[in-house]
């Protein structure tokens, strides 16, 4: 699991090796991690006015540097660095990987690719001294905060039962009312989050809806996920997945993907037969 190696602050895990505080490898600086990265901008130029028409304002790619300064033993120099040389390398068609730090009390994670790796290695090293460096790059911005939260599973609602009885007698007993169908998840970042959300069948036409605004993810009220299959809904690339790798965006009429602010956000799951389990699987995340 990333992240399970790091126990303090001023810690790193890549690739299943620990760096920084408590290993050879001595933390010196951080860079891009807290920074908020390069921001573009849709606004438009006025033509016969000063100023221009706000647009969106969109944060692009995090690349995260971290300075790290080898003085150990020369004798172990040869080894650390090769250990530094075989967790940067990269592969034919490198793809993102778990990058986890842990500042301030919070382990947090990006998935990144390595994009430039230093080892300077003096003349005559005796004392095994080195001042280097290593760069990541992270296509998605958001800090993810870990452990990743499950939450649920839920059901779709059940009716109240009971009711008011004719003649009425009093005191008037009105029944219980409709329970079930929602999850209430709760951001601590600064940031929107990207939800994953997981059914699980048997389930006949199953309904997502963000409670406070009323945007929907919807099947085709005739799809049939079976019994003890689980479909996964990736709001991060759109993503309409079996547990089986098989796409099913085909069957989802309704994309209306939507982020859970931060705070806390209610989610409600419907579903045309009344069957199937919701969960989120989601980090708190901040920018």
């Amino acid at each position: 699991m990333a992240g399970e190696l790091i126990t303090q602050d001023g810690q790193i895990e890549w690739r299943g090796t620990l760096l920084g505080a408590g290993t050879p490898y001595r933390w010196r600086d951080l860079v891009g991690w807290l920074d908020l990265p390069e921001v573009r901008d849709g606004d438009i130029d006025f033509d016969n006015a000063h100023g221009a028409q706000p647009g969106q304002l969109l944060l692009g790619r995090r690349t995260v540097e971290w300075t790290f300064v080898l003085n150990g033993a020369a004798a172990d120099f040869a080894a650390q660095t090769k250990v530094l040389r075989a967790i940067t390398a990269l592969d034919e068609n490198p793809v993102e990987e778990p990058l986890v730090i842990q500042t301030e009390g919070l382990k947090a994670m990006v998935n990144a690719r390595v994009i430039r790796r230093s080892i300077p290695r003096p003349p005559n090293n005796a004392s095994g001294f080195s001042i280097g460096a290593i760069q990541w790059r992270a296509t998605n911005p958001r800090l993810l905060h870990l452990p990743q939260i499950i939450a649920g599973p839920v059901s779709p609602p059940v009716a109240g039962s009971g009711g008011l009885i004719y003649p009425l007698v009093y005191p008037l007993v009105y029944g219980s009312a409709q329970s079930g169908g929602e999850l209430v998840l709760e951001n601590e970042g600064n940031a929107a989050v990207q939800p994953v959300f997981r059914i699980t069948g048997a389930s006949t036409g199953p309904v997502i809806t963000d409670a406070d605004t009323g945007q929907q993810l919807a099947f085709d009220p005739s799809y049939v996920l079976p019994a003890g299959k689980q479909l996964y809904l990736t709001h991060e690339n759109r993503s309409v997945l079996l547990d089986d790798g098989v796409s099913r965006s085909n069957q989802l009429i309704t994309r209306q993907w939507f982020t859970l602010p931060v705070g806390t956000s209610r989610v409600r799951f419907t579903s045309a037969d009344g069957q199937g389990l919701l969960e989120a699987l989601y980090y708190s995340t901040s920018m």
